[in-house]
């Protein structure tokens, strides 16, 4: 993970495609890590002068994007192969746009949220990322921080607090704002009610 993330961020000064970066940091890691390690991810990539955001899937989960003018979230396949599958997946990785407008918000996960489950055992009914989606939509207050709120606390009240965790959880959420002035968020903190033994943060 850390040679990966060192390779991203070297090679995203030199190039500009998210797909040529994953592609020339898959050629360096292939060689150096057992066969069975594979490495999932996908690849946000703004470009500021445009105003266009572009993603690369490397067999990660599913991006989500809320869209505000419609009120509705959207799953959009990420594709691609992981890290460490073959030596060469520049012909596998794809780079495509993602339309994005005011006020939208783009979620990012790990599957360790949608494959969470509602008690000890693995034979326990999961998440899934229909119920992640009902969950976006129900959210009250619709920013970066609220969305995120919302989704720790009904991912918390969904494992019933004595869980087993079975997998890392990540969770990244971004507000595309426009050219308004970025301030704090409203969304209010989430209550220690809601925070679980791992505690989760903003």
């Amino acid at each position: 993970m850390m040679i990966v993330n060192a390779l991203i961020s070297g090679f995203s000064k030199l190039v500009e495609s998210s797909a040529d970066i994953l592609a020339k940091t898959n050629e360096i890691v292939k060689p150096r890590v057992k066969s069975n390690i594979l490495m999932t991810l996908l690849m946000i990539r703004w470009n500021e002068q445009e105003k266009k955001m572009y993603m690369t899937g490397a067999g990660h989960e599913y991006l989500i994007v809320y869209k505000a003018s419609k009120k509705k979230a959207f799953k959009i396949k990420s594709g691609g192969v992981a890290l460490g599958m073959t030596k060469n997946i520049s012909k596998i990785l794809k780079e495509t746009q993602i339309a994005v407008e005011k006020d939208d918000i783009v979620i990012l996960y790990t599957d360790g949220i949608t494959e969470a489950r509602n008690g000890k055992l693995e034979s326990d009914m999961m998440l899934g990322i229909d119920r992640l989606i009902e969950i976006i939509e129900a959210t009250p207050t619709k920013t970066a921080q609220g969305i995120f709120n919302n989704i720790t606390i009904e991912l918390s009240r969904f494992m019933g607090y004595g869980h087993r965790q079975f997998d890392d959880i990540t969770l990244i959420t971004m507000h595309y704002k426009g050219d308004k002035v970025i301030e704090n968020d409203v969304a209010p903190e989430i209550s220690t009610e809601f925070i679980t033994e791992w505690n989760w943060g903003g």
